[in-house]
């Protein structure tokens, strides 16, 4: 039967940091991103820990770009490692640090810094050019084998319709211009929204895409949603069901049409769920699920909430993602609040199917 086994946990920061993304480099080493400041609501800057042990121990390294005090601008950048293994992209938002402003207000620009030195060295951050309104950056530039580069985000453009489109950027020349944008994910209905976007590629020219699916205006949960690219993401077909009543979630391709799946289950017992999954276009199976994290907490929406988004700020993890290392274990990550401090926690996995 198939099963995920977990090999040990631990912590890697410990500074009201949230949104981890790690990659492994060619001799090794595994580099772990994240934002530092203000938890999941992002008041600070991003740094950056190095292991050389697998996951297992980590050394903080330092920043790959700071708060900006003086104008007010916060950042959270994500990592990824570039198809020749040479360039290693940290992409996200940089956003205002007033927090308390509302997500459809929080003005934001999509940015990303490189390192071509296995990450002791960060450049300057360069923009890309996104649809003029508030954004929801929730990964990494997918960096594709023919070598293009996708730079997803959701918009936010008014308080009804957040999440209201999913798209990527692309980039045929390294991240030099981005002269191309492709729809992921939306509703031709208009009565769906779409969160916390994730890519993956399957194989060359063929991608995933998943989304935390909620309903406009009110936000309340539908099963979360994924979608499939045969054109390495120039196009994208019709959004379908996972079936899985979660929010966040991170497809890991196993190769062929298997799929390792973390995903944050909020309601209910609350915790950081993984499972094995089958799909083809159209569907998506379930073959084993069990718990990563448990955040031994219960609970549901509250009668008299109106909308979904009232109930972000009380959420105590989440970002649950994880790669393939060179030995084929699996190291996940992900954000969570524990003795009331919000930090970042890694879980390594051996997966056998």
């Amino acid at each position: 039967m198939p099963s995920i086994e977990i090999l040990g946990t631990g912590r890697i920061d410990e500074r009201e940091s949230a949104f981890p993304l790690s990659v492994q480099l060619p001799n090794g080493d595994v580099l772990c991103s994240f934002s530092v400041g203000g938890g999941p609501h992002v008041t600070g800057g991003t740094d950056w820990a190095r292991s050389t042990d697998g996951g297992l121990t980590w050394s903080l390294e330092g920043t790959i770009l700071p708060l900006d005090e003086e104008a007010g601008i916060a950042n959270y950048l994500k990592l990824s490692l570039a198809a020749d293994n040479k360039t290693i992209y940290a992409y996200g938002s940089q956003i205002s640090s007033d927090h308390e402003i509302e997500m459809h207000r929080r003005k934001a620009n999509a940015v990303f810094c490189r390192s071509t030195d296995d990450g002791r060295s960060w450049s300057a951050p360069e923009q890309i050019p996104m649809p003029d309104c508030p954004l929801e950056i929730a990964h990494a530039i997918l960096p594709l084998k023919s070598g293009r580069l996708l730079a997803p985000t959701a918009t936010l453009p008014a308080q009804d319709r957040l999440g209201e489109q999913v798209l990527v950027a692309i980039s045929d020349d390294g991240g030099q211009t981005w002269p191309q944008q492709s729809i992921v994910f939306q509703d031709p209905n208009g009565k769906l929204g779409y969160f916390e976007q994730k890519l993956a590629e399957l194989a060359p020219r063929r991608l995933m895409a998943t989304a935390w699916t909620v309903t406009l205006g009110d936000y309340t949960d539908k099963p979360d949603s994924f979608v499939i690219s045969n054109d390495d993401g120039t196009t994208w077909g019709p959004a379908m069901s996972t079936g899985i009543h979660g929010q966040t979630m991170t497809p890991i391709p196993l190769g062929d049409d298997r799929l390792l799946v973390p995903y944050n289950c909020r309601y209910g017992e609350q915790a950081v769920m993984m499972c094995l999954v089958t799909f083809t276009d159209e569907s998506w199976s379930v073959h084993h699920e069990s718990v990563m994290y448990d955040a031994k907490a219960h609970h549901q929406r509250g009668v008299d909430v109106t909308s979904g988004i009232d109930e972000v700020k009380a959420f105590t993890f989440g970002f649950p993602t994880a790669i393939r290392l060179n030995d084929g274990t699996f190291l996940a990550t992900h954000w969570s609040v524990e003795n009331g401090v919000s930090g970042i926690r890694w879980t390594k996995l051996r997966v056998d199917w």
